[in-house]
């Protein structure tokens, strides 16, 4: 008797867990979403980045520092979604963001080797030992601190997972909230200082945050308005050729406001 009982509620609790698993697919729908707008950076995103290479006898330095402002650039995109028809959606965005640099930038280059020689007294051997008097010697060969010419390109391809909530107000239109994690290629390329750069990119973890409007246009189409902070920090760029295989450090901070139209499938 305990047992057919015990199979009883197991019978109830899986016959609950099915209603709801069915009512839950029943209630979700897919859609997919296209969006364009403007990028803003509003801080200068690119930093020096020292590199040093050591030999036996030789060690070669270069540190570069790169400081740009950024011009008003464009953000495009689309996703693909499932909204549960609890208030929350989730989704996968694709997105492209591209900023163009102000005409000038103020570069900062030194690239020196230094090498070491030793002092030898008359009873010691033709090789330096631990015993002799090492001199190191650092010579500048190249080195510089000004405004240059610039026109950069930095962008950023992204991939990011999504979550949104819907706020259901009866009023015409939906306000929205939500964020997500992901990765994104930054790229640098362009020409500084009159060396024209090779294209250089690196792939970091990115991650934003928004809120934004939907209004329906007709039952199955829907146009929003949103807000996003997004950031893809800490891509390491070489600027070559011409500085020595220094680096810089390029934090796409951005600040996106964007249009776009949803559609449900």
């Amino acid at each position: 008797m305990k047992n057919l009982n015990r199979y009883l509620m197991a019978g109830a609790a899986i016959t609950s867990l099915s209603i709801v698993a069915s009512n839950a697919a029943e209630a979700a729908s897919a859609y997919a979403g296209i969006f364009g707008g403007l990028s803003l950076l509003p801080k200068p995103s690119l930093k020096g980045h020292s590199h040093t290479y050591t030999t036996t006898s030789l060690t070669f330095s270069s540190s570069q520092s790169v400081e740009a402002s950024f011009k008003t650039g464009f953000v495009v995109g689309g996703n693909f979604g499932i909204d549960w028809g609890n208030g929350l959606r989730t989704e996968l965005e694709l997105a492209a963001r591209q900023n163009s640099s102000t005409h000038h930038a103020h570069l900062k280059t030194h690239y020196s080797i230094g090498f070491s020689t030793c002092h030898l007294t008359p009873t010691s051997s033709s090789t330096c030992i631990g015993t002799d008097t090492t001199f190191h010697t650092r010579v500048p060969l190249t080195s510089f601190d000004g405004q240059v010419p610039a026109h950069l390109k930095l962008r950023a391809y992204s991939l990011m997972a999504n979550a949104w909530y819907d706020f259901n107000t009866d009023m015409g239109f939906t306000p929205y909230v939500g964020g997500g994690i992901g990765l994104a290629q930054v790229q640098i390329l362009g020409d500084l200082g009159g060396f024209r750069l090779n294209e250089k990119n690196d792939t970091t973890f990115a991650w934003q945050v928004g809120a934004g409007i939907a209004v329906p246009l007709t039952a199955s189409v829907k146009a929003t308005l949103d807000y996003r902070y997004f950031a893809a920090d800490g891509a390491k760029l070489k600027i070559e050729p011409g500085f020595h295989g220094g680096n810089i450090n390029a934090d796409f901070d951005d600040h996106s406001i964007m249009v776009g139209l949803r559609f449900n499938l």
